[in-house]
């Protein structure tokens, strides 16, 4: 399975491992972004509205915003692929045609099949989970110095110790601690 390469599904995954790392999105939630939920800086950024949550049962919505090498793996997968509305991610036919769609539980099975395309050792393909992204963006966050108010609202978070469980095993870069 191709990440880096040129083709349609690398073109997917790359956008898809970069939007669920700057995101820190569910998996559901990262399947359910929309192209028509896209908005475009002047300075190459863009920011997406994501429509619910898990946190946001009301559909109020949150607004996230994306870094410069994720909104241009987006434009170069939208564009590649021809989509112009719907969902952003989507599965592949055989011959690289669009589905409407990609199930949020092909999204861990794509994070393993890159795994193992890496050459990952089995233990790691093993761990990964449609969150692993997501975890990994907490733990760099926190090292990074942010604080856990900061991690919590970035990812999504409502509860204290879900977020902890992410974060346990990383020390803060923080000369306080």
């Amino acid at each position: 399975m191709s990440c880096s390469g040129l083709d349609l599904r690398g073109l997917r995954n790359k956008a898809l491992l970069l939007l669920a790392y700057d995101s820190m999105r569910r998996r559901a939630e990262l399947v359910s972004l929309r192209v028509e939920d896209i908005q475009m800086s002047y300075e190459g950024k863009s920011s997406i509205l994501l429509r619910k949550s898990k946190t946001d049962q009301t559909s109020s919505g949150h607004w996230i915003h994306l870094s410069h090498e994720t909104t241009s793996a987006l434009n170069n997968w939208l564009r590649t692929a021809n989509i112009s509305s719907g969902f952003i991610l989507r599965g592949l036919h055989t011959g690289d045609r669009t589905c409407p769609e990609l199930g949020a539980s092909q999204v861990s099975r794509i994070f393993k099949s890159l795994a193992r395309s890496a050459e990952f050792n089995d233990e790691v393909v093993k761990g990964i989970s449609g969150h692993s992204m997501r975890v990994g963006a907490a733990q760099d966050l926190l090292v990074n110095g942010a604080s856990l108010p900061q991690i919590m609202v970035k990812g999504g978070w409502s509860k204290t110790d879900t977020v902890m469980r992410y974060i346990d095993k990383v020390q803060p870069n923080n000369s306080l601690i």
